[in-house]
């Protein structure tokens, strides 16, 4: 099929193809959604998103009337092959994540580079970002960082995973599971001692919250608190005139 899609290209339909637009949406706040957003997805012949029950919620808020296809972890090869045979025949086709930006720890890879194999065009809209505002908001020095992304479920293996980096010059950011909050910032806790922490909780919702100082600092403010949502955890560069590392 990929032959066909290059045999496609090299003739004189080549302005027949369609475009594939990645979407970003709102990580929490609808306002955020930027008009030229909304407008792609109403012109778009067909959208792609990873969830069902957010798709609807987001097309619904802003009275956006088409019909939904499903993209994501189970079905990404065969969607893939779907979307890139709609993009051949003309069609313009919006892809969109639950939140955030699409491809960022979320599926469409696989059509992307599909897509830049074949030369289909692709349009990318920006907009709300967690791990921008994330690093953004810490305060540190972000003229580099790191970013780790997610760590692994499994304590040893995640405290590893700190290890490798618990040195960097570098700010580093990484992500996990929203019911693992405590474990995670226990974990930093012994690895990197009384370095400087930022922790953004569901940012940009009604139940955003901003936490600064030591891993230990922030557990006792969190204290029984069970919270459970979105974080980033940004962790402060290597410094030996203040670090305690474990």
């Amino acid at each position: 099929m990929e032959a066909q899609g290059k045999n496609m290209m090299n003739d004189d339909n080549v302005s027949m193809t369609g475009t594939l637009n990645i979407v970003t949406t709102p990580i929490g706040d609808y306002s955020d959604m930027s008009l030229r957003a909304i407008r792609t997805l109403e012109e778009s012949d067909k959208l792609y998103c990873e969830e069902f029950r957010e798709g609807t919620k987001l097309l619904r808020f802003f009275d956006i009337k088409k019909d939904l296809s499903d993209i994501n972890e189970h079905n990404e090869t065969e969607s893939s092959e779907e979307i890139f045979l709609e993009l051949l025949s003309g069609k313009n086709i919006s892809l969109i994540s639950d939140c955030g930006t699409p491809l960022f720890s979320d599926p469409g890879k696989l059509i992307v580079s599909k897509c830049i194999e074949a030369g289909i065009k692709l349009e990318f809209l920006c907009g709300a970002n967690s791990l921008l505002a994330s690093i953004v908001l810490s305060g540190f020095d972000i003229s580099r960082f790191f970013y780790f992304g997610f760590l692994s479920p499994k304590a040893d293996i995640r405290k590893k995973q700190m290890k490798d980096f618990s040195a960097s010059e570098r700010v580093s950011v990484i992500l996990d599971a929203p019911y693992r909050l405590k474990a995670v910032l226990k974990d930093i806790d012994e690895v990197f001692g009384e370095r400087r922490i930022f922790v953004a909780f569901n940012v940009t919702q009604k139940s955003e919250k901003k936490f600064r100082g030591t891993a230990r600092i922030i557990l006792e403010e969190i204290g029984e608190e069970n919270l459970k949502g979105e974080f980033v955890i940004v962790i402060d560069k290597y410094n030996d005139k203040h670090d305690d590392l474990q």
